[in-house]
């Protein structure tokens, strides 16, 4: 393996060897499973030691530490990293999802994004350029300061004029941010986020979810980091509120939906013109009070049984994220192909795909 990461004696990070398992979806038992069956072992390795190793109580190092890395699917050296995996509450960690979504797919999409950062990190030193600046200061939410008057904000420091903005994921690379499209095997959870004190923050996007979802998804993902809530504002609301004001400022919106009466029809002219779902439109027609509620609810009965709850017409063209892809691409020249390459990001080549997609990383 390339001498860029040496595997180091020392035992394996406990949080690293939680967050591998949970990444795969893998229960401690049946971790135990695959790590007997790879020895053979008799009697078979058990649950309780799996728990043991989790929690500090035993270490793994030198052989057992190869038999933990193969059973997770990633080498040895990611495992002795002395890093921290960052958990929901610790003010970095954020997910829009939905309310019936399962506890343990939340903490397989944390892990995995915890895994992705690491991934990023060791590529962006194999290919020889640092990971992005985030220097954008969050401006304060709470009292007469809104989320919409940050989205303002934003739209001016980064000059994007009037209009629709054409694409979320350049204006978040623009501000510094690392985006990876990916899909999260559904529609429970539309992304998931990390931005650790200091680094660029990760933004991981749906690919599941149509494109007007996508963007609104992005902005809102911005909204948490572009703001610094008050203690009582409600996070997700104000994510909300910058991100509906970032992709449709009300000062132009209102006007549009005051032109004619708001019918599912207009919605769909109006999502052409500004690139954001006739949903969310008739969410801010609400808002702005450009319609009364019972006209919101009238109107959204009728997008109901149009069928437009699973998929609704006019679909826009996905976005291109380039920063991400770009790094990766030339990490694999940097290291002479796609296996040096998942092996100095501390995974299998298979993962590395299934991370990045094979337009990033083709079959050769």
């Amino acid at each position: 393996m390339d001498a860029l990461f040496q595997v180091d004696e020392h035992a394996a990070n406990q949080q690293l060897l939680v967050a591998a398992r949970e990444a795969l979806g893998l229960t401690q038992t049946q971790l135990a499973a695959r790590l007997s069956e790879l020895v053979g072992a008799n009697p078979k390795i058990s649950q309780g030691y799996v728990s043991r190793v989790e929690k500090g109580a035993l270490t793994v190092s030198g052989d057992r530490l190869a038999l933990f890395a193969t059973a997770l699917e990633c080498t040895p050296d990611l495992l002795v990293e002395d890093t921290k995996v960052w958990s929901l509450g610790e003010g970095c960690v954020y997910h829009r999802n939905r309310a019936s979504t399962k506890a343990s797919t939340l903490r397989r999409l944390h892990a995995r994004i915890n895994l992705l950062r690491l991934h990023l990190h060791r590529l962006a030193v194999a290919a020889g350029q640092p990971l992005p600046e985030f220097t954008w200061t969050p401006r304060r939410v709470g009292g007469m300061d809104g989320a919409d008057d940050v989205a303002r904000a934003v739209r001016s420091e980064l000059g994007l004029g009037r209009g629709a903005i054409e694409s979320v994921t350049a204006i978040a690379e623009r501000m510094g941010a690392l985006v990876v499209p990916m899909s999260l095997g559904g529609r429970e959870v539309d992304a998931t986020s990390l931005h650790p004190p200091g680094e660029a923050p990760l933004f991981v996007i749906n690919t599941d979810a149509p494109t007007d979802r996508r963007r609104f998804t992005l902005g809102h993902e911005l909204g948490h980091v572009a703001c610094l809530p008050d203690p009582d504002e409600d996070v997700e609301e104000m994510a909300q509120q910058f991100a509906a004001e970032l992709l449709a400022p009300s000062a132009e919106l209102r006007d549009d939906l005051r032109a004619v009466p708001i019918t599912p029809a207009r919605l769909l002219q109006l999502k052409a013109v500004w690139r954001i779902s006739a949903a969310a439109l008739l969410r801010r027609a609400v808002d702005l009070a450009v319609i009364s509620e019972s006209r919101y609810r009238s109107i959204n009965a009728q997008i109901s049984a149009l069928g437009w709850r699973t998929g609704e017409p006019e679909p826009l063209p996905a976005e291109q994220a380039v920063m991400v892809p770009t790094l990766v691409q030339a990490a694999v020249k940097a290291v002479g192909g796609v296996d040096a390459a998942a092996a100095v990001a501390g995974t299998t080549t298979d993962n590395l795909r299934e991370l990045f997609g094979n337009d990033v990383i083709p079959h050769i």
